[in-house]
């Protein structure tokens, strides 16, 4: 039988995380989980991945859409892995934030309505104890983790820097001659000052203007490779420095889908440039390498 408890509030995570550069294993990067667990293990399993030494960084939406969402969004209390916070999670903690703060909920359908349950977040509903009033323990663990994602991880520095974000690091303006793009200064700024303006925050999460725009070039300068998803196409995809790697794993969750490789989990491995992508049930696992058009030696 479930049971409700309280949840729990975890200190807020800043909002800039800063990891050191791996020196002892390899960094890992993977697209938009939502839920899709079975593809991350395949991945995994295919790389010989060492929890050990080595790390997989998560370009958040861990939950909704696929099966197995809070299994994912577990993967937060492991040693070895890391996330971003993506606009599914934001999108979450929004809707539970009356619970949040009073620790009791009758009704699921009386919380906010921001369209969480609409986008793939009825998966909550296994968690929810009607009597006494709340949601599972389990479930509680794992929101309180969520709390604490940072927006922006920059890991490493000088030629082996990367940065890791939802959506993007756009600048309002994207026709800017000057600048289309926030740089790994103002990411050094805010990580400074642990602040970043709300505007840019929701762009952080929600933006999808440079995977939309055309006629960009690859690189930016002043601004490190940054792994991003959000906006999912069948193959990885750079940008003004940009590397979406949103592959649609949910689409081939999908029953129509399964038989088509096209849309899958990306997994991205950094030091090699090289990227692997897996879809749901028996298909082979597609790789490519990828030229990042830096010099990173």
């Amino acid at each position: 039988m479930k049971s409700a408890t309280r949840p729990q509030q975890m200190n807020t995570q800043s909002p800039i995380k800063k990891l050191p550069t791996n020196i002892t294993g390899k960094d890992y990067v993977v697209g938009d989980l939502h839920g899709c667990y079975e593809q991350l293990e395949r991945l995994l399993d295919h790389v010989r991945f060492d929890t050990t030494y080595d790390r997989l960084i998560s370009v958040g939406d861990l939950i909704d859409r696929g099966p197995e969402s809070l299994r994912c969004l577990n993967l937060l209390a492991k040693h070895w892995f890391h996330a971003v916070k993506g606009n599914h999670e934001s999108m979450m903690i929004e809707f539970f934030e009356p619970y949040l703060v009073n620790g009791y909920l009758e009704y699921l359908d009386e919380l906010y309505d921001n369209g969480f349950l609409e986008n793939g977040g009825d998966w909550i509903q296994s968690y929810f104890v009607p009597d006494p009033g709340g949601m599972t323990e389990e479930f509680n663990l794992g929101i309180a983790m969520a709390q604490a994602m940072p927006s922006i991880l920059i890991v490493g520095e000088g030629s082996s820097r990367f940065n890791v974000v939802h959506a993007e690091l756009a600048r309002s303006d994207l026709n800017s001659i000057f600048q289309p793009v926030w740089l790994d200064s103002d990411l050094d700024l805010w990580h400074t000052n642990q602040a970043i303006d709300p505007n840019t925050q929701e762009k952080l999460y929600w933006g999808r203007k440079l995977q939309r725009k055309k006629n960009f070039p690859a690189i930016e300068s002043g601004l490190s490779i940054t792994f991003c998803g959000h906006t999912f196409s069948e193959n990885p995809r750079q940008v003004l420095s940009h590397l979406c790697i949103d592959t649609g794993a949910f689409i081939s969750e999908r029953r129509q889908y399964v038989e088509d490789a096209a849309f899958g989990l990306t997994l991205f491995d950094v030091r090699e440039s090289r990227w692997f992508k897996a879809s749901t049930g028996p298909s082979k696992i597609i790789e490519s390498a990828h030229d990042y058009g830096v010099d990173r030696d």
